[in-house]
This record gives structure tokens, C-alpha cells and sequence, in this order.
């Protein structure tokens, strides 16, 4: 909320509460990707959506389509980390 508010007052962004929201459901993402949270790609799933709406929505054409290749890593990244997590765990020593 202070990011989205901060935004607001002092850019000119088009989308300031939308951007924050965006912001914060990345850091989100980074913190369970790194701490290895399956989960993590359905967050990066959703925000990928939303950002090439925006962009879409923005006229930002080359930059809607980055995105829509960042979803498909995320959706690749969670089919491979799902079957990661069903396959049995080996012992190493």
C-alpha cells in the first residue's frame, strides 16, 4: 500500500497502484523462488498475465511479448519443478 501511495504521489506512472501491486507480488515470487516454493511459479504465472495486459493496455507491444515468453518460462518452470518434487528423493553421501 505505502509503494502504490508513494507511486501515486510522486510519479507520473499510468498505472501506479497496479505497478506496486505488480512490484510487490514479484519480490514475493523472488522470495519463494529462492527459498524453493513450488508456488513461486503461480505467482510469476499471474503476474506475467497481468503485466502483458498492462503493457498491452499501454501500447507497449515488443514489451507485452517479453512477457508473454517470461510466462511461458514460468509455466515451464513450474511443469519441471512439480515433477521434480514427485520424483523420490535419493539419499547422497
Amino acid at each position: 500500500m505505502a509503494l502504490g501511495a508513494a507511486m501515486h504521489t510522486f510519479t507520473d506512472a499510468a498505472l501506479p497502484w497496479l505497478d506496486a501491486m505488480l512490484t510487490a507480488m514479484s519480490l514475493v515470487g523472488q522470495w519463494w523462488q529462492a527459498r524453493r516454493h513450488v508456488a513461486c511459479w503461480w505467482v510469476w504465472i499471474a503476474v506475467d498475465v497481468v503485466y502483458v495486459g498492462a503493457y498491452l493496455f499501454k501500447s507497449l507491444h515488443v514489451t507485452a511479448a517479453l512477457y508473454v515468453f517470461f510466462l511461458g518460462l514460468a509455466v515451464f518452470g513450474l511443469r519441471a519443478w512439480s515433477a521434480a518434487a514427485r520424483e523420490p528423493q535419493v539419499a547422497t553421501q
